[in-house]
């Protein structure tokens, strides 16, 4: 009898300890989940400030181009890259399907009427939106178009808000146009924002990686071609 008490002793034992620990991961997932809710930070249906409906498309009446947007918090952005066509320009891919990529020269001033180029602290407003910037890459990534660096390793997004980040072929493009549009294309997203440093001359950029769920700011120079995604005035 004292053998089978103790036995039955262990069980229920082990089995609080069992209890508790899956309790505690739970605890611990949920409050990583719960800290986003995209239901809340970007619903796809209703207004949004600008009386306008949270998700939609809009005409860019200088080539006739028509672009989705979406609203996540109180911010409107475009939901897919710029594609007008202006001097220092180049298709992103041969089909111009994930639109141009931009000299620093003309990112400030080619978004169309009503829009602009967002400064980096509207990019990071946005991140904070998604929950910060250690997890937003993860949420505005699309969730197809993206290839994992190995075999098996993080690579495409949630999408949660419908903002569709693509990956775009990494390169620069100097004074000799030596641009080759299928260089390591599926890795990465580089975005420009409006903040440029007076002393380097650089301009802050977003990077977005298939590998990471962050998103990061690098600087870029006069040479760098990036692409654009216009926030509305």
């Amino acid at each position: 009898m004292k053998r089978r008490t103790k036995y039955f002793s262990f069980l229920f034992i082990f089995s609080i300890l069992l209890i508790a620990l899956s309790t505690a991961c739970s605890e611990n997932s949920s409050s990583a989940g719960d800290s986003f809710d995209a239901s809340v930070v970007c619903p796809a249906e209703g207004l949004n400030a600008y009386g306008e409906p949270n998700r939609g498309t809009f005409i860019d009446e200088r080539d006739g181009q028509e672009y989705k947007y979406t609203t996540i918090g109180k911010q409107v952005w475009m939901a897919e890259n710029l594609n007008v066509e202006t001097e220092n320009s180049y298709c992103a891919d041969d089909a111009c399907l994930k639109g141009r990529v931009y000299a620093q020269s003309s990112a400030t001033s080619v978004c169309p009427t009503g829009w602009h180029l967002p400064t980096n602290d509207e990019w990071q407003t946005l991140f904070e939106n998604m929950g910060g910037a250690d997890t937003a890459g993860y949420r505005l990534k699309a969730m197809a178009g993206w290839l994992p660096l190995n075999p098996g390793e993080l690579s495409n997004g949630t999408d949660d808000c419908a903002f569709g980040v693509l990956p775009i072929p990494i390169t620069s493009i100097y004074t000799t146009h030596s641009y080759n549009p299928n260089k390591l294309d599926g890795y990465a997203a580089l975005l420009w924002t409006a903040d440029i440093n007076d002393l380097s001359k650089t301009t802050i950029g977003i990077v977005f990686e298939s590998q990471t769920i962050k998103a990061t700011h690098i600087n870029y120079d006069q040479y760098d071609f990036l692409s654009i995604r216009c926030v509305k005035d």
